[in-house]
């Protein structure tokens, strides 16, 4: 169903704001003209556009613009702002091309805004069955993808969908599994060499996890992989024997791509059941990995699995393709953060490792091998007899991680990278309660969120050389709030965050230092983009979506959370 209407602007409360409100207007109205995004406008995008997830291929979530530096972003003002629908596990990153904003909601709606004017162009909704919920896609919209003339949209209820840019009519729909197991998309695409990369989520509730290509003029699928491999593929040999079959595993996040090496990476979550007690011995594979793909057939190259035999939800995040010169020698590197409070940096050609750096406050992994397997503390790793017990593991990071779905970013210009971190933990008891093969949602244990022994906060901001795994500098807020926003590091000097507590923040991409900051509706929930339109340069970002590191992590810091999920667009004044 398309909606065209005008906006429903947000009062921002003790502030007063005066905005136009938007006439309604069509999409042809709003973009005159679309220059359609070919491959070549994705391999290499002008300084201005924020077409694609994290920018570009290497998802390094870096802009060149300059326009806003170091000199001037204190007089950032606000354009224009929106309200959605969505109040929980909202974290968008709104993409950008030919003057349009486009933007999802977990509910079902995509909606398209001339950037200029903050006018609706589109809304597309989309009508979801009465038992979505069953959908872990559901109410976890984080984006879409453009190619060519296309808006593409990875739905809750396992569809594949094709959008006209302009209208916001629906072109095709394809059906991409059964969203009644739990499969369902709550990440936008990649579109790379013509074809739709794809993962989903569901692995938290029981869906096995596939990885698929689809053809963008047709939708037809092209190839899979399954990330946990059903009998007769290899690695399924390392599930045999167990409690449960392999189940999990889903490729739910960030997907990278090389040009070069034509290899797709991304990673993967947790095993299910999550306890291994419930499951059995072996390394669950390919859960909490990173894998690499051809992009041509969907043949594993290479895999390189961050925690074996996972209990605690450590899924594996974005693979970052960054070349480095390590031991005097460019390599062709891959940095990876996720929730275990460590990060890796491996060889994206082969999948070797490199070296791994410690992110934030762990006490599970005590260190790696020369071959890139961690070494658990035995004390923090559970067995038969724990079960029913009462026994408590006090466990860091907390299952929200060191990190979540807040991006990191990197610039060539500083060889820095920055990402969020949030440091509190989990005090786990293990119950094996009625589990049978089949069941939905089932951990295998209990937890109470706790903090850090000695920490008198949760968020840290830091900036990590990645060739050594040195923090360079680290900010935080006066509250010590956890990290919620994605890290956007720009052409001007300037790293972007935010926080839990509504403090939306621009430091000196050198040295920390903090230039400017604002208040916004509630947690930073989303990732700050950067784009230019008719020679200005903007800076948008969600907030307010009560995303799940902010509700676990804000009794911590006392932290209250608005509902309400506003898109913010910033500028320059004139």
């Amino acid at each position: 169903m398309i909606v065209r209407s005008s906006s429903r602007l947000v009062r921002w409360l003790g502030v007063l704001l005066l905005f136009t409100r938007p006439t309604v207007m069509s999409a042809q109205t709003a973009a005159p003209s679309w220059e359609p995004v070919t491959e070549g406008r994705l391999l290499d995008p002008q300084p201005g556009d924020w077409m694609s997830y994290r920018r570009t291929y290497d998802v390094t979530g870096f802009s060149p613009l300059a326009q806003i530096d170091r000199t001037n972003v204190g007089d950032l003002r606000l354009v224009w702002a929106y309200s959605v629908m969505d109040d929980t596990r909202w974290v968008p990153t709104p993409v950008v091309a030919n003057g349009l904003m486009y933007v999802s909601e977990g509910g079902g709606r995509v909606l398209a805004f001339d950037v200029e004017s903050g006018d609706v162009a589109w809304i597309h909704e989309r009508n979801y069955p009465e038992d979505i919920r069953l959908s872990q896609g559901y109410m976890r919209s984080r984006g879409v993808s453009l190619y060519g003339d296309k808006v593409f949209w990875g739905t809750a209820d396992a569809h594949l969908v094709a959008l006209d840019a302009l209208t916001g009519e629906e072109i095709w729909s394809v059906p991409t599994g059964d969203y009644r197991t739990g499969e369902g998309h709550s990440h936008p695409p990649l579109i790379a060499e013509g074809k739709v990369l794809l993962g989903h989520a569901g692995g938290d509730v029981g869906a096995a996890g596939i990885f698929r290509a689809f053809d963008a003029e047709t939708g037809e699928l092209l190839w899979k992989f399954h990330t946990v491999p059903r009998e007769g593929e290899p690695g399924y040999e390392d599930w045999a024997g167990g409690a449960a079959p392999p189940l999990g595993g889903a490729p739910w996040n960030t997907i990278s791509y090389d040009p070069e090496l034509r290899l797709v990476y991304f990673g993967t979550g947790q095993p299910y059941p999550w306890a291994s007690t419930l499951r059995g011995p072996g390394d669950a594979l390919y859960t909490n990995t990173i894998l690499a793909l051809d992009v041509d057939t969907g043949e594993k190259r290479w895999h390189f699995q961050l925690v074996p035999g996972d209990t605690y939800d450590r899924a594996a995040f974005e693979s970052m393709l960054v070349d480095l010169v390590i031991d005097g020698e460019l390599r062709k590197a891959l940095i990876s953060t996720s929730k275990i409070g460590w990060g890796v940096v491996l060889d994206r050609q082969t999948g070797a490792f490199i070296h791994a750096f410690r992110t934030g406050f762990d006490n599970v992994i005590t260190g790696w091998t020369a071959a890139g397997r961690p070494e658990f503390d035995p004390a923090m790793i559970p067995d038969v007899e724990d079960m029913d017990t009462g026994v408590a593991f006090p466990v860091c990071p907390h299952y929200h991680g060191g990190r979540d779905l807040n991006s990191p970013s990197y610039s060539s210009a500083t060889g820095l990278y920055y990402l969020g971190i949030n440091n509190a933990c989990m005090d786990v008891t293990f119950s094996d309660l009625d589990y049978a093969p089949g069941s939905r949602s089932y951990r295998g244990f209990s937890i109470r969120t706790s903090a850090v022994p000695g920490y008198d906060h949760v968020g840290e901001f830091v900036a990590f050389d990645p060739v050594t795994g040195e923090r360079v500098w680290m900010y935080r807020t006066e509250s010590g709030a956890a990290m919620t926003a994605a890290a956007l590091a720009t052409g001007g000097g300037l790293v972007f965050g935010g926080t839990a507590d509504r403090e939306l923040f621009a430091l000196n991409s050198e040295t920390g230092e903090r230039l400017w900051r604002t208040r916004l509706n509630g947690d930073v929930s989303g990732a700050p983009v950067t784009f230019e339109v008719d020679g200005k340069q903007y800076l948008a970002v969600g907030a307010g979506g009560r995303i799940a590191q902010a509700t676990s992590y804000a009794p911590l810091t006392e932290t209250d959370l608005p509902a309400g999920g506003v898109v913010w667009v910033f500028a320059l004044p004139e």
